[in-house]
């Protein structure tokens, strides 16, 4: 089975275990995913539903723990991703075919890391237009379900990865999504979009909304965990903020895949929430409450988000050249200066490693005053002109810099 997945060629070869009828169950499933010209198994969307509506069709088909010769199944098959070989194996059909999903999805990460960038996201295209919107957050959040909800209308994109190319256009992600179909403890059944209803993945789009999702949660009552959701009777609209591109970076960041392989990715960040209009955050309670708020936040025009690229080149020295006890910028992966709304100055982005800190108060002017070294008594000559000097401001100016090379902002020669 050949796939192309966020635009990277991988195959499957099944090695023991899986069936004729099970491989053409996988081929249906991944159908949106199969390379041109990959034969597919032949489909009839009426008998498939009918047969996810009548267990005991389903159970009646030898299979969870399927004997054959006497013995149980086992499950094996092989990923192909480019030189790498990634084996998958299950004791049952369903947790085999689970696993086959996520170890296809991480091999393409794996693939494209360094060249797209990934959020963890469902993705929801106008049919119209192809412009996408990112519906972004944690596993468990609900993404799957908005996603068999809002798909019903809008295009289906993925439910699990939306990738970027740095032009802005989307690369679908159209996997089989994981669903109950009988009670638990009854395993998810992997189910292709045809079978689900969705809606048709664009051949090409850009993305236009990227939505920071938040789960409202319901007062608990003693002795049981708080619901996640709102009466059944409501079905007001989600709740949007707009955040600030700083809010936004530092919301996004931990829902990428290998963010810090970009090319100075926070100012990749940072132009793909202009072209969206910034970005917003949606708390919600049921899936249905999302359904108004998709096709304004993707008419949204484009904005111009207040902020610099803060990453030029320090001129330096040869080391044997530089005296030493000298403050210099650290050896970040990315740094940008967005401005505060309402006028309240700016905010350093910095990425070091793989983490993105959110830096306020003087560490901007601080920033701004190492585009060469300086020894720490020259600091002061040099932020005034920006911040000021109040009474004090000594220790002030000593805990900032300790604590930016604490985080590897500053470095000390």
């Amino acid at each position: 089975m050949r796939l192309r997945i966020l635009g990277a060629a991988l195959s499957v070869v099944f090695d023991s275990g899986v069936s004729a009828d099970e491989r053409d169950e996988l081929r249906r499933a991944w159908s949106r995913c199969l390379e041109e010209g990959e034969e597919q198994a032949s489909y009839d969307s009426a008998v498939q539903n009918s047969a996810l509506r009548n267990s005991a069709l389903r159970n009646s088909v030898l299979r969870n723990s399927a004997v054959q010769g006497g013995s149980p199944r086992t499950f094996r098959a092989r990923i192909l991703a480019g030189p790498a070989v990634v084996p998958v194996s299950g004791a049952t059909f369903e947790g085999f075919a689970a696993d086959l999903t996520s170890a296809l999805t991480l091999a393409a990460i794996e693939q494209r890391s360094g060249q797209l960038l990934m959020l963890h996201a469902s993705g929801l295209s106008d049919p119209g237009t192809g412009r996408t919107a990112a519906l972004v957050g944690p596993s468990g959040i609900g993404k799957t379900t908005a996603t068999r909800v809002l798909a019903r209308g809008l295009g289906y994109v993925s439910d699990e990865t939306v990738g970027v190319e740095l032009s802005g256009a989307v690369v679908p992600y159209p996997k089989p999504l994981s669903v109950i179909v009988d009670e638990p403890p009854a395993p998810k059944r992997q189910l292709g979009p045809d079978a689900l209803g969705l809606g048709d993945t664009p051949a090409q789009g850009s993305l236009g909304a990227l939505v920071l999702l938040e789960r409202e949660r319901a007062p608990a009552r003693a002795g049981r965990p708080a619901e996640v959701r709102r009466p059944a009777e409501v079905r007001r609209p989600a709740e949007v903020r707009p955040l600030s591109h700083a809010e936004a970076i530092v919301g996004l960041a931990p829902h990428t895949s290998s963010l810090g392989k970009l090319r100075h990715p926070l100012q990749r960040l940072c132009r793909l929430l202009d072209s969206c209009g910034g970005a917003v955050s949606a708390v919600y309670g049921e899936a249905e409450e999302l359904a108004a708020l998709i096709p304004s936040l993707l008419a949204r025009p484009a904005v111009s988000g207040g902020w610099a690229p803060a990453v030029v080149p320090s001129p330096q020295a040869d080391d044997g050249d530089l005296p030493t006890g000298r403050l210099n910028r650290g050896d970040v992966v990315d740094a940008v200066e967005v401005t505060v709304p309402g006028g309240g100055g700016t905010e350093l982005l910095v990425m070091v490693g793989q983490r993105v800190l959110r830096l306020g108060g003087i560490a901007p002017a601080l920033w701004r005053a190492l585009r060469s070294p300086a020894r720490f008594e020259d600091l002061p000559t040099r932020i005034a002109p920006e911040v000021g000097l109040p009474a004090g401001y000594e220790e002030a100016l000593s805990d900032a810099v300790e604590l930016l090379g604490d985080y590897g902002v500053l470095t000390r020669s």
